[in-house]
């Protein structure tokens, strides 16, 4: 099944039950069971340690739709006027973009790029543009909220960069990774913050600052001492 719109993964298949990845638009979801009004799925494009198979979770199929042969030609890449948000995947269609229920949006030039296109921005570019947005914890969507490692797992995939979607294995899967104090990072590495375990992240922005969804505090940019460091990661 394919998410028609913004569609929530939770821990378990119970109302009220944590979210723990959320789809966006044109992403596709396997569905291993049905239960009660409940799919029991895995999301393969949220790469995790939980399932080789993609991100497990319980969702509604509100808002999935049965799409055979979805091919997205399109990636949403900045802020548009049909307020899709980043990473959604279309499929164009004349001066327009499709959806995978079929339903034709307009987009203004620039909103969108072929996947696997080079984008010429940086993380910090675009991750900057999203200072303000709302703190969802297992939110992954930009017009939203996210939590910490759902603004790293986009922003990092609209860059052709695969990372995983939980803040731990962002560390521990990283090509490089360093338990070695922030003053050896460099300008865009990814932080990490936790006591016994990661349970933060952010972009490091250099002088001690890191950028990150917080909290209460939506994006905002932090100090690193204002947070119990954990380590720093590489992917470019």
């Amino acid at each position: 099944m394919v998410a028609a719109v913004s569609a929530p993964v939770f821990e378990r298949p119970e109302n009220g039950a944590p979210l723990v990845t959320e789809l966006v638009a044109g992403e596709s979801l396997g569905v291993l069971e049905e239960r009660d009004g409940w799919l029991r799925v895995v999301a393969p494009g949220h790469p995790t340690n939980l399932d080789p198979r993609g991100y497990p979770g319980w969702a509604r199929p509100g808002g999935l739709v049965e799409a055979p042969g979805w091919d997205p030609d399109l990636t949403v890449v900045a802020p548009n006027r049909a307020s899709l948000p980043l990473g959604a995947l279309l499929r164009r269609a004349g001066e327009g973009a499709r959806l995978p229920d079929g339903g034709v949006v307009a987009l203004e030039p620039g909103s969108v790029k072929p996947p696997g296109e080079p984008l010429e921005a940086s993380p910090l570019g675009i991750s900057g543009g999203l200072l303000g947005l709302p703190y969802r914890w297992g939110g992954t969507d930009s017009t939203a909220g996210m939590d910490c490692s759902g603004l790293v797992f986009r922003v990092m995939g609209l860059l052709g960069v695969s990372v995983p979607r939980d803040a731990d294995d962002q560390f521990w899967r990283a090509p490089f990774r360093s338990r070695e104090g922030p003053e050896r990072a460099r300008r865009e590495d990814l932080v990490f913050f936790g006591g016994e375990s990661v349970t933060h992240v952010g972009f490091y922005l250099g002088d001690g600052t890191y950028l990150s969804e917080h909290g209460s505090s939506g994006t905002v940019v932090r100090g690193v001492d204002e947070d119990p460091y954990w380590g720093f990661a590489r992917y470019i």
